[in-house]
């Protein structure tokens, strides 16, 4: 059930395009290039791909993360718990951004709701339906 919840809760957030000028405590998604694998491969290993974390701190030149998890080229991934990482810009290929959305919140929502009631009405947990199909009471039969 706890899965389930923070697969929900995680719904409710997309990334998008970073600023440059992304600020502390900023959750970001940082694709590596080429030169990033190579030059950050003794850190996060060799085939690191993707590096997710939160923003400490953010200068001209790079990134100081506290790393969330990484993603590798084979489509694996390490969590790792808030570790400092310096990423510099020109290992990056591609930033993105977390940031709240409040549709998928909404179809999120709507589904647990869907989910909610399909269940309460497939267990009969109201009270409502038919009621016992057998042939009643009624006096025994003595012939």
């Amino acid at each position: 059930m706890l899965a389930f919840l923070s697969g929900v809760a995680s719904g409710c957030y997309v990334y998008g395009p970073a600023p440059g000028d992304a600020t502390p405590g900023t959750r970001v998604l940082l694709e590596l290039n080429d030169r990033g694998r190579v030059g950050l491969g003794n850190s996060i290993g060799p085939t690191g791909g993707v590096v997710e974390g939160t923003v400490q701190s953010n200068s001209d030149s790079a990134y100081s993360l506290l790393v969330r998890r990484v993603e590798y080229m084979n489509g694996q991934s390490n969590a790792w718990n808030g570790e400092r990482l310096i990423v510099p810009k020109e290992f990056v290929g591609n930033a993105r951004e977390r940031t709240f959305s409040p549709s998928r919140t909404w179809l999120a929502a709507g589904g647990l709701v869907l989910a909610a009631v399909a269940f309460i009405s497939s267990r009969n947990l109201l009270g409502f339906g038919s009621g016992s199909k057998g042939s009643g009471g009624g006096p025994p039969n003595t012939q």
